[in-house]
């Protein structure tokens, strides 16, 4: 179907027509499927992603520029759909990103030395407490990279970011840390 016909049905189901928003469902639903697959790597996943989309663009159909193109539109919101899904799905994880590390910072040293255990566990609580004055983004970037030691171009692509995004990122959640953790510092 061409983008003067999916004009046409956006507009109608814009005006209230519902069989207008049943044939925009049916024509382009196996394409939104196959781009969250990409996504995602599943297909309950992708069909529920679509789905949501659907529902969304049911109720944004008012604040689409019927001038554009109504299937980059379409594309437009899907995709952002996808990206939130997979931001939240990093959320979920039952073991968060870095905590293997944060965790190695608590352990007892090797030597039993009570004084560097103590430390270990003061600095260990207090990394935890600055990491949660971070922003999502600026503790995503820090653990990953500096935490976790992983690939800066890597975890770039994986957040979904530019390259110089990250390092503007990382540059001031390393800032935010140090004053923070300085400041910790200077109350004990």
């Amino acid at each position: 179907m061409g983008d003067n016909d999916l004009r046409a049905l956006a507009i109608a189901c814009r005006n209230g027509d519902p069989r207008g928003f049943e044939v925009l469902v049916k024509t382009e639903s196996r394409t939104l499927i196959a781009m969250a697959y990409r996504y995602t790597g599943d297909w309950e996943t992708a069909r529920d992603l679509t789905q949501d989309t659907w529902i969304r663009i049911h109720e944004r159909i008012h604040r689409w520029d019927s001038t554009k193109s109504f299937r980059a539109w379409l594309h437009a919101v899907h995709r952002n759909g996808c990206l939130d899904h997979l931001r939240r799905a990093w959320v979920r994880y039952e073991a968060a990103p870095g905590d293997e590390v944060l965790g190695r910072l608590h352990l007892v040293s090797h030597d039993g030395d009570p004084e560097e255990d103590m430390e270990r566990r003061e600095f260990h609580d207090r990394l935890l407490a600055a990491l949660g004055e971070l922003s999502e983004s600026q503790r995503q970037v820090f653990v990953r990279v500096d935490l976790e030691q992983d690939d800066q171009k890597e975890v770039a692509k994986a957040l979904g970011i530019k390259y110089a995004t990250l390092r503007t990122t990382l540059h001031f959640a390393r800032k935010r840390l140090a004053t923070l953790l300085r400041c910790m510092e200077e109350e004990l």
